[in-house]
């Protein structure tokens, strides 16, 4: 570990002046700061970029101004809003640690490394990131940014993460903690790209060793890349003879949690029969899968796999008793009412399928 008191003596004053001067404005640095607008950005932003939350913060506090409207809300409607922002968790993890604040604690968040992570879903970043940007605690914080610039101006190619814990809080300026945090992920953010970073514009450039030794991408170095796995999904949307269409929800627990989707199931229909099996497994819904209709494919990421739905059309008169199975609840929901349900975002996809299905055979039959 490389000496850091008298290096981190020379990086405050530069730093914390270039971020006076160039920071972006960003609704949640508004002053006086509010923890609970704190909390929340800290949230949305994890693995998510700016552009993309921001209308999502302001739509967020318009609906739930402060934390305990969140609290109290459902939290199907907390996922409704959460809606295309992705890791759903963190919505469910955020709304139970909220009733927990507000129930238990008076409303009034920790202010502490130590209360914060006792909340649900608050790890070791945010919680340094709340308690040093609200309440200007004497506590670091690392973030993907915050690791590549403490990478490239220590000259670490394969830092473990305790060290540079270790290394971050050596760093700290005392009285200082929020602004020079904030600091360093706005540099990294802006200026100490991962690719192409703007050297001549960072204003601790000549404290940097990768920025000396010619070649700042090759701090820290990349990590091999995993082949990413794949999983084919057959997805059901059957619609019943008055257009409603048999919704599922998923449990609360575990991936895109309490979001509902077109039945599914994750495998490749190798036949009617099979998809026939599919449906009644789920559902208990028995259908003529023999004039099931493909309506197509929807692909989506996640951050560790990828996934292929592939996309049923099944019309049945057969709506007797719903009998669930790995799912919290079913629902025939009419067709101009499912976007209001919250959706995974392939079966918002999957929906417009279906819409641009609908249309054809309106065009086909004028």
């Amino acid at each position: 570990m490389p000496r850091t008191r008298s290096h981190g003596s020379g990086l405050t004053t530069p730093l914390l002046r270039w971020f006076t001067a160039h920071k972006r404005d960003l609704p949640w640095r508004a002053e006086p700061r509010d923890p609970y607008h704190v909390w929340l950005s800290e949230v949305m932003l994890q693995q998510t970029q700016v552009a993309t939350v921001i209308p999502y913060y302001q739509r967020w506090l318009a609906r739930f101004p402060t934390l305990r409207d969140f609290a109290v809300a459902p939290l199907d409607d907390v996922l409704k809003l959460w809606e295309g922002l992705g890791y759903y968790s963190r919505a469910r993890n955020f709304h139970k640690a909220a009733q927990i604040v507000v129930n238990e604690l008076g409303g009034e968040m920790p202010r502490d490394v130590a209360g914060l992570m006792a909340l649900p879903g608050v790890g070791r970043y945010t919680a340094g990131a709340i308690a040093s940007l609200a309440f200007n605690q004497h506590a670091p914080l690392l973030d993907g940014n915050v690791k590549r610039v403490l990478s490239r101006i220590f000259g670490l190619t394969t830092p473990t993460d305790e060290e540079l814990w270790t290394l971050a809080e050596s760093l700290l300026p005392r009285g200082k903690a929020g602004a020079f945090n904030e600091a360093l992920m706005e540099l990294g953010a802006t200026v100490c790209t991962p690719r192409a970073p703007a050297c001549p514009s960072c204003p601790i450039r000549k404290a940097c060793t990768a920025y000396a030794s010619g070649d700042p991408e090759a701090y820290p170095a990349k990590a091999t890349k995993k082949a990413t796995p794949h999983v084919d999904v057959t997805t059901a949307v059957i619609v019943d003879g008055d257009g409603r269409v048999l919704m599922g929800q998923r449990p609360r627990d575990g991936l895109l949690g309490g979001l509902w989707e077109f039945v599914s199931s994750e495998f490749r229909v190798p036949s009617a029969e099979k998809l026939g099996e599919m449906i009644e497994r789920r559902t208990g819904v028995i259908v003529e899968a023999e004039a099931a209709h493909e309506l197509g494919t929807v692909k989506h990421v996640f951050t560790h796999f990828k996934i292929t739905r592939h996309v049923y059309l099944i019309e049945t008169r057969c709506v007797a008793s719903l009998r669930a199975s790995g799912y919290v609840q079913l629902r025939w929901v009419p067709f101009d009412e499912v976007r209001q349900l919250a959706l995974t975002r392939s079966d918002q996809k999957i929906l417009d399928l279906y819409e641009a299905h609908q249309v054809s055979l309106f065009a086909q039959a004028g």
